[in-house]
């Protein structure tokens, strides 16, 4: 009997956007908690691990004040594949677009998200992206 994928892929799309919104707020402390750790980010052939909630919100504060300076205003999908689901891990591949005030797109950028359930809650546990635009 297949496996309905429905119920956990909708929990983690929600999880998905609940990190964005966080991003978008510019709240660290809850941009964090849509985290599970140790959380890890393949980017510009760099690996960075955070090992809990603290060293994220220490750690990206000078990132998110340089998104910032650099006329950064929001975030949004452009497309959202859930290639891949289990019961407790969704692996997203995504496209995101950077906006700055006037709403002009600044960059696109082509990840892979994998969002994990733990205790009956889903969260972000890696992204691997690049910049495409």
């Amino acid at each position: 009997m297949p496996v309905d994928t429905r119920t956990h892929e909708t929990a983690a799309r929600a999880a998905l956007d609940a990190f964005l919104d966080a991003l978008n707020s510019r709240d660290l402390a809850a941009w964090a908690e849509t985290l599970h750790y140790p959380h890890v980010r393949v980017h510009e052939g760099e690996v960075t691990v955070w090992e809990d909630r603290d060293g994220y919100v220490e750690r990206s504060a000078p990132e998110l004040a340089q998104l910032v300076g650099s006329g950064w205003a929001r975030s949004g999908w452009e497309s959202v594949e859930l290639s891949q689901s289990s019961p407790d891990q969704v692996h997203a591949l995504v496209r995101f677009a950077r906006y700055d005030a006037a709403g002009e797109r600044t960059g696109s950028f082509d990840s892979v998200y994998v969002l994990t359930r733990r205790s009956d809650r889903w969260g972000v546990l890696a992204r691997i992206g690049f910049r495409t635009v």
